[in-house]
């Protein structure tokens, strides 16, 4: 597939995800909801700050949930889920987190 239906498709996918309500928007809620063992994958813009990817990382590290960055920004990410911008957000299903990573 090409880069640019391969994007397409993660922001399809992500969008899916969001409609299911299987995504929650945010460092700090997305960090919680780890704590809690609910989330199954951690993704961040490529463009988050470096004190933003240390504590996800580190969250994601500890509790062992899988983290990706994806090739898009902040406000790319954002728009996939219907936001203004999104530095991170988390996915709580597995299967649509597995859809999701075949994308990335």
């Amino acid at each position: 597939m090409s880069e640019n239906n391969n994007l397409k498709q993660l922001r399809f996918s992500i969008g899916l995800a969001r409609k299911a309500g299987k995504v929650v928007v945010g460092t700090d809620m997305v960090c919680d909801e780890i704590r809690k063992k609910k989330i199954v994958l951690a993704l961040c813009a490529e463009d988050v700050s470096d004190n933003t990817k240390k504590k996800i990382s580190d969250c994601c590290s500890y509790y062992k949930v899988r983290l990706s960055f994806c090739s898009m920004t902040k406000d790319e990410l954002g728009n996939a889920i219907g936001k203004p911008f999104a530095a991170c957000i988390g996915i709580t299903d597995a299967n649509l987190s597995e859809l999701i990573s075949r994308n990335l």
